[in-house]
């Protein structure tokens, strides 16, 4: 396999989220092969008001933020390069930058393969809080970004790349991150279409119509190109009748890796995810990949 030269890039801190999302990147770029860049932002902010005759040295501070963001760079490179066997040695490499997280990490996106980020906290309910760097990123970055929300799923329990697919021209490039990360890592891939549901079948009304034969056919005839193209991966197709959000987190559980697109759109204050992709990054028990679509 060529090798990439955009590096995978991993945004790190000292929390728990952190070291699994440097857990997920380093084995995805061992597969590309492509070099993994760990960047820990931090930023000084003064906490005083500047006082006429007051000399101050804010450099002290900046200098321990900096020091304190080189640490955690220097431990994530020292358990990147444990050796593993399994798995194929990466070019690694390290920076602190001082800035925003989100922008930092935006900015790094504009070469990157691909950007991946941990998720903070875990609700009460067992779902991951995704946390306001995860969400500005996923909306801004110009590439992929995967937001490692929870563990990916065991291959040999059968655990799939999950893709929402939505019959758009914007499906190509999600169908082709999801195909080519499950041929890399040799694992199956599971295409989903959620159609409308029925109002009045969850009301209890009527019984559930089944889903509509042209939703299938729309779907084999999307994924035909794809199968020819990826002849090793083995994929299964499903149309439900759910809501996306619903029916993709449904889908995604103890799986591998789900797989959306972005549209998103530009507001005053910035750039919003759209409403699938922001619902599956707030929901979800497993990594997710956001695509930028449009």
């Amino acid at each position: 396999m060529q090798a990439d030269l955009r590096p995978v890039v991993v945004g790190v801190d000292d929390s728990p989220g952190s070291a699994a999302a440097l857990t997920w990147a380093s084995a995805d770029a061992a597969t590309r092969p492509a070099p993994l860049r760990i960047v820990c932002a931090y930023q000084w902010l003064p906490s005083y008001l500047p006082l006429p005759g007051v000399t101050i040295a804010p450099e002290l501070d900046a200098g321990q933020m900096r020091r304190t963001a080189q640490g955690i760079i220097g431990r994530a490179i020292e358990r990147v390069g444990a050796p593993d066997p399994q798995r194929a040695e990466i070019r690694v490499s390290g920076d602190a930058v001082e800035g925003r997280a989100a922008s930092v990490l935006v900015a790094a996106s504009e070469d990157a393969a691909l950007v991946v980020l941990g998720s903070r906290h875990l609700g009460a309910v067992g779902s991951a809080v995704l946390g306001s760097v995860g969400a500005a990123v996923a909306a801004r970055a110009a590439c992929p970004v995967v937001v490692v929300r929870g563990p990916a799923g065991d291959p040999v329990e059968d655990a799939r790349v999950i893709v929402g697919v939505d019959g758009t021209d914007a499906a190509d490039d999600v169908l082709r991150f999801a195909f080519s990360y499950a041929s890399r890592h040799r694992v199956g891939l599971q295409a989903v279409l959620c159609w409308r549901p029925d109002p009045l079948a969850t009301m209890i009304w009527r019984p559930e119509p089944p889903v509509p034969i042209q939703a299938e056919a729309r779907l084999s005839e999307i994924l035909a190109g794809w199968r020819e193209q990826f002849p090793e991966v083995v994929v299964h197709q499903v149309v439900i009748r759910d809501h996306p959000v619903a029916g993709l987190v449904a889908a995604s559980s103890a799986q591998q890796l789900l797989v959306v697109g972005s549209r998103t759109k530009q507001a005053m204050l910035g750039t919003l995810l759209g409403s699938v992709s922001q619902g599956v990054l707030h929901h979800a028990t497993c990594p997710v990949a956001v695509l930028p679509t449009g």
